[in-house]
Order: structure tokens, then sequence, then C-alpha cells
């Protein structure tokens, strides 16, 4: 079965199987939204950033490489 789902953030509308639906679909602040493929990425780009992650994607919008750009310290407390 086809459904045809608009993209909560742009409005882009697309067509989905049941389980690309399901991919798509994100709860965020207890909500549920479509994002279409260009808004995930948009998405995850800027969760990155603010953890102090690049990431660097292909032509096909695969992601090719992800990058710690901070330096993570951890201090190990003995017993």
């Amino acid at each position: 079965m086809i459904i045809n789902a608009s993209c909560n953030i742009c409005g882009n509308e697309s067509s989905y199987d049941e389980g690309s639906l399901k991919g798509s679909t994100w709860e965020i602040n207890g909500i549920e939204i479509v994002l279409c493929c260009p808004c995930e990425d948009d998405l995850l780009k800027k969760i990155a950033k603010g953890r102090g992650i690049k990431i660097e994607f292909g032509d096909g919008g695969e992601i090719n490489c992800l990058k710690v750009k901070n330096c993570i310290k951890v201090k190990r407390f003995d017993e």
C-alpha cells in the first residue's frame, strides 16, 4: 500500500510504503512528525554540530565520515 505524506518541516509531499513512512516518522517532544530526506539530514547535522561532531556526506547523500571535532577528556576515579 502506498501512502502520501507531507514533510512537517518543508511541506514536501512524498509517496511511502508502510516501512518507509515508519522510518521517516520521528517523535520529537512527544509529537510525531514526518521528515523528508533533506530535512532529516539537516536535523542530523544540527544535532551533530551541537555535540561537536562533523558529518561528511557523499554525492548520493550517504554518510562518508563522522569526525569528533572536540577532544573528550575522561577522568577515571578509582574506588
